[in-house]
C-alpha cells in the first residue's frame, strides 16, 4: 500500500481509539520525542505546544511519529511523519499521489512549494469524506536519498483554519539532524575524536590480524566478534574510548553517545571485510 493511503488510514483509524490509552502523557511525550530528536540523521519536526505523542504501537511501521492536539470534537487535529522508498523524482511521486486520491474519490490539489528547514518541499492538500465528516489533510513532501518524507497535518475541514498557525509552524520546522560527526561544533573536539578513531582502528586491525593468524578456520564474522569481546580489546581500547566519549562530549546527550559508539563499532567490524 502506498504511504499516502497508509497515512490517510492512520489518521482516520487512529481517531477511533484516540482516548488516553493510545496517547502518551506529556512527560512521556517529552522524554520520547527528545530522544528521537537527538538521534543523528533523524528527520524531525517541532510539534505544537501541549500536543500528545500517539503510542507508536498503534501506528503502522511507515508512520514514524504522530502527535495529536486538543479538540471539542471526536476528531482532534494531528500531525504525522511517514516515509516511503521512492527512486524517481518529485514530479513522478506527486503524479502517483494524485492518481491514488482520484481513485479514492478524494479532492487532491497541488499547492506548490513550502520552505522548510530541510529545504524546499512540495505542499499539497486533500479533502476526504469520513464518518466524522469531511477532513482536510496537507502533505509536505521532500525527497532525499531515494526516500520520500511526508509530513501530514489533518483536521476536520471546517476546523482546519483554526490550526493553520500551528500546522505551518510545524511544517516549516521539518529538518534532518546532522550526522554524529556534524553534531560536534567544536573543531578541536571533532579533530580529537577523529584522531582517537584512527588510533582505535589501528589497534583493532593489529588484534584482528593476530587473531586471523591463530584461527585461520574461524569464520570472519565470528572472528571479529571474538576480538571485539576479548578482554584485551575491551580493557585496553574500548573502555578507554567509551570513557573519552562520556567525558569529553557530555553536551551531546546519551542518544548521541550511543549512536557514535554503535557507528564506530560497525566501522571496526567492516574493516575486516575490506
Amino acid at each position: 500500500m502506498n504511504i499516502i493511503s497508509t497515512i490517510t488510514l492512520s489518521v482516520v483509524s487512529f481517531m477511533t481509539c484516540i482516548p488516553p490509552s493510545n496517547t502518551l502523557s506529556a512527560e512521556s511525550f517529552e522524554s520520547d520525542y527528545i530522544q528521537t530528536a537527538q538521534e543523528p540523521g533523524a528527520v524531525i519536526f517541532n510539534p505544537p505546544d501541549s500536543w500528545h505523542l500517539a503510542d507508536p504501537q498503534a501506528l503502522p511501521p511507515s508512520v514514524k511519529i504522530m502527535v495529536v492536539g486538543q479538540s471539542n470534537t471526536d476528531f482532534p487535529p494531528s500531525i504525522n511523519l511517514g516515509t516511503e522508498k521512492h527512486s524517481g523524482n518529485l514530479k513522478e511521486y506527486l503524479k502517483t499521489i494524485k492518481s491514488i486520491n482520484d481513485a479514492q474519490g478524494s479532492d487532491w490539489k497541488d499547492l506548490g512549494t513550502i520552505r522548510t528547514q530541510a529545504g524546499t518541499a512540495s505542499l499539497s492538500q486533500v479533502d476526504a469524506k469520513t464518518e466524522w465528516g469531511e477532513i482536510r489533510m496537507m502533505h509536505v513532501i521532500i525527497l532525499k536519498e531515494d526516500t520520500a518524507y511526508i509530513l501530514t497535518a489533518a483536521a476536520l475541514k471546517d476546523e482546519f483554519s483554526k490550526y493553520y498557525k500551528d500546522f505551518f509552524k510545524s511544517m516549516r520546522s521539518l529538518r534532518f539532524n546532522k550526522n554524529v560527526y556534524e553534531s560536534i561544533t567544536n573543531p578541536s573536539l571533532k579533530a580529537k575524536l577523529l584522531s582517537e578513531n584512527k588510533s582505535l582502528k589501528s589497534s583493532w586491525e593489529k588484534l584482528v590480524e593476530e587473531e586471523q593468524k591463530n584461527h585461520q578456520n574461524t569464520p570472519i564474522g565470528q572472528l571479529a566478534q571474538n576480538v571485539f569481546n576479548s578482554e584485551e580489546f575491551q580493557v585496553k581500547f574500548w573502555s578507554p574510548y567509551k570513557d573519552l566519549i562520556s567525558r569529553d562530549f557530555q553536551n551531546l546527550g546519551p542518544s548521541w553517545k550511543k549512536q557514535i559508539l554503535s557507528q564506530v563499532q560497525s566501522e571496526l567490524m567492516s574493516t575486516i571485510n575490506n
